[in-house]
């Protein structure tokens, strides 16, 4: 009877150690998996044909930088989007979490941008779900164009037609990200408030 109370005793207190550190381990697991388990690097394998790929994205919606296809930009924005290209050092496609943090359908492929002064903008978000299937790689800029492009040699498993696919949206979502720390670069300048005085003429 000593030795049945005991072992109840035993598994009372095992399944309280569960029940108790069961969220101490999820919250753990949380914190830690982006630690144990980044993101995805690129790797270091060349790709020029996906460079070239690259560069067709950034001029196609270059070629939409016109007041006719985007309302509301100034006829100009082309241009200030090739000198701001031209600020461009390098921009790294990779996803938003790791592999095994929890809530995957939040990971989400982004583009990470930094200058050629080492100013990094932050995250440009794609709306692109990640996975296993995802293309990561780094494009290097010089001049305004991409001149090298880097992966782990994935690319080359898919056809030029469908890795053109995964890119295109990569042009706009890197020259549109200068709008929100250049604005005056893309859009006329917003009339000023008209004062009290002015206001109140108005209604004499």
């Amino acid at each position: 009877m000593a030795l049945q109370a005991t072992q109840k005793k035993m598994l009372v207190l095992v399944l309280s150690l569960v029940w108790l550190g069961g969220p101490l381990i999820a919250v753990a697991f949380m914190f830690l998996s982006p630690v144990v388990s980044p993101p995805a690097e690129p790797g270091n394998i060349p790709s020029p044909t996906l460079a070239r790929l690259l560069n067709e994205s950034i001029e196609g919606a270059i070629s939409q930088m016109n007041p006719n296809w985007s309302p509301g930009l100034i006829p100009e924005a082309a241009a200030n989007t090739r000198t701001f290209l031209g600020e461009v050092s390098e921009v790294v496609a990779r996803c938003s979490m790791g592999p095994h943090e929890p809530n995957q359908k939040w990971n989400k492929l982004e583009y990470h941008l930094t200058r050629v002064d080492g100013v990094r903008y932050k995250p440009i978000y794609t709306g692109i779900r990640c996975g296993r299937s995802s293309l990561i790689y780094r494009a290097v800029f010089k001049d305004g164009q991409v001149v090298e492009a880097y992966t782990d040699g994935s690319e080359r498993q898919r056809s030029l037609e469908e890795v053109r696919g995964i890119v295109r949206p990569f042009g706009k979502g890197v020259t549109w990200s200068d709008r929100d720390y250049h604005p005056e670069r893309y859009f006329r300048p917003k009339p000023t408030a008209p004062s009290r005085a002015e206001l109140e003429k108005q209604w004499e």
